[in-house]
């Protein structure tokens, strides 16, 4: 009988939290600092998907191997995708037309070679853009 009723109190307590608890921001998964959103590159006013790169997520082109000590010289290159397609290095940013851009995501080199194939030792940028309707 008691087992019972704290099953109950514990879920009536469960439902209040989560319900008390409203989420204002969509979700997407794998947000935080991997991510960079089309509301944030508008909010920022910047002119090309390297500007808003290289002042919201700077870190997106300044990783490097976590084996390497750091030095100018072991900064690695990120290769860039767009909508999951090769595109180039992370020069070829600045030829992303930045109103189709959606979404741009960091993925950290083990997970861009895994999921990609080849060498990545700088990681990956993908750039989701906008389907046309």
């Amino acid at each position: 009988m008691w087992r019972r009723i704290s099953l109950v109190f514990a879920g009536l307590t469960l439902t209040a939290c989560a319900a008390s608890t409203p989420n204002t921001r969509p979700f997407i998964a794998g947000a935080g600092r991997e991510v960079l959103t089309a509301a944030e590159i508008v909010a920022a006013r910047v002119t090309d998907v390297y500007q808003a790169v290289t002042q919201l997520r700077p870190e997106f082109l300044r990783r490097r191997p976590a084996a390497m000590p750091y030095t100018p010289s072991t900064i690695a290159n990120v290769i860039v995708y767009v909508d999951e397609m090769p595109f180039g290095s992370m020069e070829a940013l600045r030829y992303i037309p930045l109103d189709r851009v959606r979404l741009i995501r960091y993925v950290r080199p083990n997970e861009a070679n895994l999921k990609y194939g080849g060498s990545h030792p700088g990681g990956a940028i993908i750039v989701t853009t906008l389907k046309p309707r």
